[in-house]
C-alpha cells in the first residue's frame, strides 16, 4: 500500500468540501461546521465542531477497517498523532464508556497534595519560586507554583502565630507575676542600698547605682520628696497628671516596667546592660503627656520643655523627643509584641466586666486605611474616604460595644477584613476570662461574604452583619414588630433564613424598615434576642466610625511614628504594576479613538478635517492592537522579585508603633471613663471630651507632703463647667489614684482653685 493510496471511489458528487485519505476506500470531508466520513463510497458518520465524543467513535471505527494507516487517520480527523494515541489508550482501557464521556484535561498548573508536599520540603529548605519551578521541569506553570507558596507561607505564618499565642496563654499570667514579684524586690533592694550609701549632706534618695546604658535618655528619675516640704510650686500641664494616674490604675506602666526587669536580667546574664526603671517611666510620662496635651505625636515632648518640667515628669533636666523615641524604641525592639498582648488582655476583660449581657461580649470589627505621604515605595490600598489607593497600611481596629478601642493589628499587604476576622476573634476569645462568655463580632458589609460566615459560625463565633444587595423587598404589613432607637421607631421582622449556598446551610436574616422607608437586611448567627443583635448593628457607625473620626484628631492614630522601613518580601505576590500602566495607557487609547469618533460624526461629509480624525482613529485603534498584544503577555500578579519594584518597595516595621498606639489605646479607654462621668454634670452632655481636654492641659499647684500629693488645678472653663470639674475631681479624689513611679504610693487629691 503506497502511503498516499488512490481512492476506487470518491464521496458523493454534490458535496463540496475538502477530503482527506486515510485509506485505499476511506476518507473525510471537512465543512466549516462538520466533518463526513467515508467508508467505501457510503456515508458511515458524521460529527460537528467540538464533538469529541462522536469524533473518537468515528475513530475507533476507523481503526477497525483494514489497510488503515494511523498518521494518515490522525490528518484526515484534524488532530495530531499523539491526540489519536491517547484515545486509542482510553478505549483500550475502559472501552467505548471512557472515549464518550468528557475528560477535564490534567492542566500543568493542577497542584496535587503530593506536589505541594515537595514543594513544601522544597521551600522549607529556603528553595526560591524560580528554582522550585526548574526543579519540577515545566509539570507547573509559575503561577501555581507561587500561589503554593504563597499558601506554604500563609500555613507557615498562622502555625507561628498561634504556637506563640497558646505559648502566651500557657505562661502569661505566671510570667507577669513572677516579673512583678522581682520587680518589687529589686527596687526594695535598690532603696535599702541607697538609704545605707546615703550621705548626711544628701537629703533626697540617689539614683540607682547601676551605670546608665549607652544611647539611653540623660533624663533620671527623680522623686517627689525633691518637693517636699516647701510651699506649693506652679507647674504648667499639671492636669495631665490625671492621665498618668488613671493609666497607672490600668495597668500600663506596671507592664511595662515588668517587662522591662525581665529584658534587663536576661540582658545581665549575657553581659550587656539595659536601660533604668526610672529612665522608662519617665519616657512614658513624656509620651502620655504631649499626647494628652493635643499634640499626638511624641514629637509633641518639645512643647513639655518648659521651666516646671522636671516637677512635671518628675526627672532633672527634662527630656527631649530623641531621648523618648530611644527609651520606647528600646523596649519596642525587645518586647513589643509581649507589652500589646498583655495590654490587650487587660483592655479586653475590662470590656467583658462592663459587657451588657453576661454571656456574649460585643466587639466592632473594622479596617482602617492609614496613608503615607513620605518619600519611600509603599505597597498601596483602597482607602475609602478618598475613593482611590493610596501608599499607606491597613490597621484592623477592635472595639468594645462602648466603642473604646481594645486592639489595633495592621497589614502592609492590605488583606481584605474577611482574611483577619477569624485570628482576631480568637486573639479575643483567647483573652476572655470565662470560656463560656461568647464573643459577638459586629462588622459592616466588608466582611458580609457566605465563605467567611460560615467559618465564623462553625468556629463558634456569633456575629452581626448588614446583607449584601440585590434582595427581596417587602411590604410594609410584613413587618409586625417595632423597636424604639434614640428618637427614631424601627420596625422589623424576622421570618426567613438566608442560605448561604454550596452546602454552607444557612443563617439568620432580620429585615428592618427603616423610618425613610428604606428596608436594610441583617444577617447574624446569635441566640440572642432580635432587638439585641439591631441595636448592636445600628450603634457600630456612631460608636466605632466616631472613635476613628476621635483617634485621628484627638490622639492622631494615623500619624507615621516610626520611620524605620525593611524590605517588602522578594517572593510576595503583589499587582503587577506593568499590567496596571497598560491597562491606564489601553484606557487613553480607547477615549482618544472615542473622542475622534465623535468629532469626525460631527463633520459634513466635504469637511477639509474629516481626513484628520480618520488618521487620529487609526493611529488610536493601531495603539491599542498593540497594547492588548501586551497585555496578553503580562500576568496582573507577579512577585516582587520580578517586577519594577524589586529592591524598591519597602514596609515600615511596626514595633514602635504598636507601644505609641498602646499608649493611645490606653489613654483613649481613659479618657471615655473620665468622660462618662462628666458628661451627666454638662448642660451639653456630647461637649465632655472637650470640656474635658481643658482640664487634662491646666497648669496649676503641686503641693507634696509625706503623706499626699495636692494638685490644685486652674482650669479654663464656664460655671457649669467647673461644677462639672468639682464632681469629677471629686469622683478620682475617691478612688485614691497614685502617681507612677511614688515609691510612697501617696493618693493624689485634686482640687479647682477658687475664683
Amino acid at each position: 500500500m503506497s502511503s498516499q493510496p488512490q481512492p476506487p471511489s470518491s464521496p458523493p458528487s454534490n458535496l463540496q468540501g475538502k477530503t482527506t485519505w486515510f485509506s485505499s476506500i476511506g476518507c473525510v470531508t471537512t465543512y466549516p461546521d462538520r466533518r463526513d466520513v467515508f467508508v467505501g463510497g457510503a456515508l458511515i458518520g458524521s460529527f460537528a465542531n467540538g464533538d469529541y465524543a462522536g469524533r473518537n467513535i468515528q475513530l475507533i471505527a476507523c481503526l477497525s477497517a483494514s489497510g488503515v494507516h494511523r498518521e494518515n487517520l490522525a490528518k484526515a480527523f484534524g488532530i495530531s498523532s499523539r491526540t489519536l494515541r491517547k484515545v486509542v489508550g482510553r478505549y483500550e482501557e475502559g472501552g467505548l464508556v471512557a472515549i464518550v464521556e468528557p475528560r477535564k484535561p490534567k492542566s500543568r498548573s493542577t497542584v496535587t497534595p503530593k506536589r505541594y508536599e515537595k514543594l513544601c520540603a522544597w521551600f522549607n529548605e529556603g528553595v526560591t519560586i524560580d528554582e522550585a519551578c526548574k526543579r519540577m521541569r515545566g509539570r507547573l506553570s509559575r503561577p501555581a507554583v507561587g500561589r503554593a507558596h504563597k499558601r506554604w507561607a500563609d500555613e507557615r505564618k498562622a502555625r507561628e502565630a498561634k504556637a506563640a499565642a497558646d505559648h502566651f496563654e500557657a505562661t502569661r499570667q505566671q510570667t507577669i507575676d513572677d516579673l512583678l514579684v522581682v520587680s518589687s524586690s529589686d527596687d526594695r533592694r535598690k532603696q535599702r542600698r541607697a538609704t545605707r550609701t546615703r550621705g548626711a549632706s544628701d537629703p533626697t534618695p540617689t539614683q540607682s547605682s547601676s551605670p546608665r546604658a549607652a544611647g539611653t535618655p540623660r533624663a533620671r528619675d527623680r522623686s517627689l520628696d525633691a518637693v517636699a516640704g516647701g510651699p506649693a510650686q506652679q507647674v504648667q500641664h499639671v492636669g495631665g497628671w490625671i492621665m498618668l494616674a488613671m493609666l497607672a490604675s490600668l495597668g500600663l506602666y506596671r507592664t511595662a516596667e515588668a517587662l522591662r526587669a525581665e529584658v534587663a536580667r536576661s540582658m545581665v546574664a549575657q553581659g550587656k546592660r539595659f536601660m533604668m526603671a526610672g529612665t522608662l517611666r519617665v519616657a512614658l510620662d513624656a509620651t502620655v503627656l504631649s499626647l494628652t496635651i493635643a499634640e499626638r505625636t511624641v514629637e509633641g515632648v518639645r512643647r513639655l520643655a518648659t521651666p516646671t518640667a522636671p516637677v512635671l515628669l518628675r526627672a532633672s533636666g527634662g527630656t527631649s523627643p530623641p531621648a523618648v523615641r530611644n527609651a520606647l524604641g528600646r523596649l519596642a525592639r525587645h518586647a513589643a509584641g509581649s507589652f500589646e498582648l498583655l495590654m490587650t488582655t487587660l483592655f479586653i476583660r475590662d470590656s467583658e466586666q462592663r459587657a451588657s449581657s453576661p454571656e456574649r461580649v460585643v466587639f466592632y470589627l473594622d479596617g482602617h486605611m492609614r496613608p503615607y505621604t513620605g518619600k519611600k515605595t509603599i505597597r498601596k490600598g483602597w482607602r475609602m474616604q478618598d475613593k482611590r489607593v493610596r501608599p499607606g497600611t491597613t490597621d484592623y481596629w477592635v472595639h468594645d460595644e462602648d466603642g473604646r478601642p481594645v486592639l489595633r493589628e495592621s497589614s502592609p499587604e492590605h488583606e481584605s477584613l474577611s482574611k483577619r476576622m477569624l485570628p482576631i476573634g480568637d486573639k479575643l476569645r483567647r483573652a476572655l476570662c470565662d470560656e463560656q462568655v461568647r464573643v459577638f463580632l459586629v462588622f459592616d458589609r466588608a466582611g458580609a461574604f457566605p465563605g467567611q460566615m460560615a467559618e465564623l459560625r462553625d468556629a463558634g463565633f456569633e456575629f452581626a452583619t448588614y446583607e449584601r444587595k440585590p434582595y427581596r423587598r417587602f411590604p410594609v404589613a410584613s413587618f409586625p414588630h417595632e423597636l424604639t432607637l434614640g428618637t427614631q421607631s424601627i420596625a422589623y421582622a424576622e421570618d426567613s433564613k438566608k442560605n448561604l449556598r454550596n452546602g454552607r446551610g444557612r443563617v439568620r436574616r432580620i429585615m428592618l424598615r427603616m423610618p425613610d422607608g428604606e428596608q436594610v437586611n441583617i444577617l447574624a448567627v446569635s441566640t440572642a434576642p432580635a432587638d439585641e443583635v439591631i441595636r448592636a448593628m445600628l450603634t457600630r457607625w456612631a460608636r466605632q466610625e466616631n472613635q476613628f473620626k476621635h483617634g485621628v484628631e484627638r490622639w492622631g492614630i494615623n500619624q507615621l511614628d516610626g520611620r524605620q522601613v525593611q524590605p517588602y518580601p522578594q517572593d510576595a505576590i503583589i499587582p503587577n504594576p506593568a499590567r496596571r500602566r497598560l491597562d491606564r495607557a489601553l484606557r487613553v487609547a480607547r477615549i482618544r479613538e472615542g473622542d475622534a469618533l465623535r468629532k469626525l460624526a460631527q463633520l459634513s461629509e466635504d469637511h477639509p478635517n474629516r481626513l484628520r480624525q480618520q488618521q487620529e482613529i487609526d493611529v488610536a485603534r493601531g495603539q491599542q492592537r498593540d497594547l492588548e498584544a501586551e497585555r496578553k503577555a503580562t500576568p496582573t500578579h507577579a512577585a516582587v522579585r520580578d517586577t519594577e519594584l524589586a529592591g524598591k518597595l519597602m514596609q515600615h516595621t511596626d514595633e514602635y508603633k504598636s507601644v505609641v498606639d498602646i499608649t493611645r489605646i490606653a489613654l483613649t479607654n481613659a479618657e471615655s471613663q473620665l468622660a462618662a462621668i462628666l458628661a451627666p454634670r454638662l448642660p451639653r452632655p456630647q461637649e465632655a471630651k472637650k470640656a474635658l481636654a481643658n482640664l487634662l492641659g491646666a497648669p496649676g499647684r503641686v503641693n507634696v507632703t509625706a503623706r499626699r500629693v495636692t494638685v490644685t488645678l486652674q482650669p479654663a472653663g464656664t460655671g457649669p463647667e467647673r461644677r462639672a470639674f468639682d464632681h469629677l475631681l471629686a469622683e478620682l479624689n475617691a478612688r485614691k489614684l497614685t502617681l507612677p513611679g511614688d515609691d510612697r504610693g501617696r493618693p493624689l487629691r485634686f482640687q479647682q482653685e477658687k475664683r
